[in-house]
């Protein structure tokens, strides 16, 4: 059916639709005034997601885009039975024999009375959380008005504590371990230390302290250099001395040497001199040479004494040298010996170390879960409004009529459909050629329009 169909079936029979829809309303006017009152009691709630905890070390993370999730649990958590029969307690629902009887009527005294009554104060309850918003409406709906502000805050109530107990709770079991991991860890820290302590009394070895021996190995290999060059420098100086005496200049400087060098000079300028004068075979000038052959054997071994004079410094330094190597290895060997001690001793160090930190972190988190087991304020929930008695019930008065006046309408459209199809009328061209299927041979003007432009 076109719009254009629908719309001249209203018009025509908008007497049917305006009858149902008046019916349906005054039906429903006429119940809900017959009904006893109902009464809302509203309060609103702030609820804390990512503040951070002023006993925390830190602030609690929560990634983006988790507040559907968390009003979601909130909710679920203040529609639960735990959250149900807090609310009873403070409201004494549960001292009331009334509630008794009602219970006893309707199990006939079987199961538990506070569980029944949680379920049955439950039924109230109406949560509106905000889109968007931390924000949360907790309503409660009875007949009594001051019974509806005091459930509405019992509820609250209820809800904090549950809240603060599910953080409290927790943070006290929490401890306990903490507490007990604590005190295993110190007994292992004081271990450690006592056996630091031991090693060091018996190896002699003191963490912290400058290591004086391997100072004392670097001097010694200091002086130990210094000797081999001093053992090379006396060797290649022997060994030139032996090679060419008359170039050193430790030789020529011998008393002994220096007094036949000036002797063998004398007689080979005074040989000279006899030469030229009497010729070879002169006994002056044989006499001369055998002196001057005399003088030059005493010179060469003046020579050799000045340079056996060489070997006692290069002996005396071998021999030192050979002190220093074995001071150096006797210290290279101390020197290890004090490595391991300390090496062993750094061990026991670092399981002394690790210890404490272990036993520091442990002790923080049982110093941190102490103060959250004794937390009694601190809560994730703010009341921004408590739940007052309401005055009046009008409310549910517009909400039904406002029902009744949508249904009713839908009711009188369907009514004067039905009716309609039970007596289908034309009443648009499109109604001859389509649904005769017959050709338009002229169409009557309007009557009523033609008197009423009169």
């Amino acid at each position: 059916m076109h719009l254009a169909q629908f719309l001249p079936i209203l018009r025509a029979r908008w007497r049917a639709v305006a009858i149902t829809w008046g019916a349906v309303v005054a039906a429903a006017l006429a119940i809900s005034l017959a009904l006893p009152p109902r009464y809302e009691a509203t309060a609103t709630l702030l609820v804390d997601m990512n503040g951070a905890d002023p006993l925390a070390a830190q602030g609690v993370f929560r990634p983006a885009g988790t507040l559907s999730t968390h009003m979601a649990t909130q909710v679920d958590i203040l529609k639960s039975e735990e959250v149900a029969l807090g609310a009873v307690r403070i409201a004494g629902l549960d001292r009331q024999a009334e509630w008794q009887e009602k219970w006893r009527k309707s199990t006939g005294g079987e199961g538990s009375y506070e569980s029944w009554l949680a379920a049955r104060v439950l039924r109230g309850l109406d949560l509106r959380p905000s889109r968007d918003s931390n924000v949360l409406t907790v309503g409660y709906t009875s007949r009594d008005a001051n019974l509806s502000a005091a459930l509405a805050n019992a509820f609250v109530r209820s809800y904090v504590d549950t809240t603060l107990r599910l953080k409290v709770e927790p943070a006290k079991e929490y401890n306990t371990f903490f507490a007990e991991r604590a005190k295993g860890l110190r007994d292992a820290l004081d271990a450690a230390k006592a056996r630091l302590s031991a090693y060091e009394k018996q190896s002699g070895v003191l963490i912290g302290e400058d290591d004086a021996e391997t100072a004392r190995l670097a001097e010694l290999t200091t002086q130990l250099v210094t000797l081999q060059d001093a053992v090379a420098e006396a060797a290649n100086t022997r060994k030139q001395a032996a090679a060419s005496p008359r170039d050193m200049r430790e030789v020529r400087n011998d008393p002994e040497v220096a007094a036949l060098t000036a002797e063998a000079v004398r007689l080979e300028g005074h040989l000279a001199e006899l030469r030229a004068d009497f010729g070879e075979r002169h006994h002056a000038v044989v006499q001369t040479q055998r002196s001057l052959a005399d003088v030059r054997q005493r010179l060469e071994a003046a020579m050799r004494r000045a340079i056996g004079s060489f070997d006692a410094p290069v002996k005396v330094t071998q021999a030192r040298l050979a002190e220093a190597q074995a001071a150096v290895e006797r210290q290279r060997t101390l020197v290890l010996k004090r490595k391991s001690q300390r090496d062993a001793a750094a061990a026991l160090l670092r399981d002394v170390e690790n210890a404490q930190r272990a036993y520091d972190a442990v002790l923080s988190r049982a110093s941190q879960t102490a103060l959250e087991s004794a937390n009694k304020t601190q809560a994730t929930v703010a009341v921004l409004k408590s739940a007052t008695p309401p005055v009046w019930s009008a409310l549910f008065l517009a909400i039904n009529a406002s029902v009744a006046a949508v249904l009713g309408l839908l009711l009188g459209v369907w009514r004067a459909l039905a009716a309609e199809g039970r007596d289908r009328r034309l009443r648009s061209v499109t109604d001859v050629t389509q649904r005769l299927r017959q050709p338009l041979l002229l169409l009557l003007p309007d009557g009523r329009r033609l008197s009423l432009a009169r």
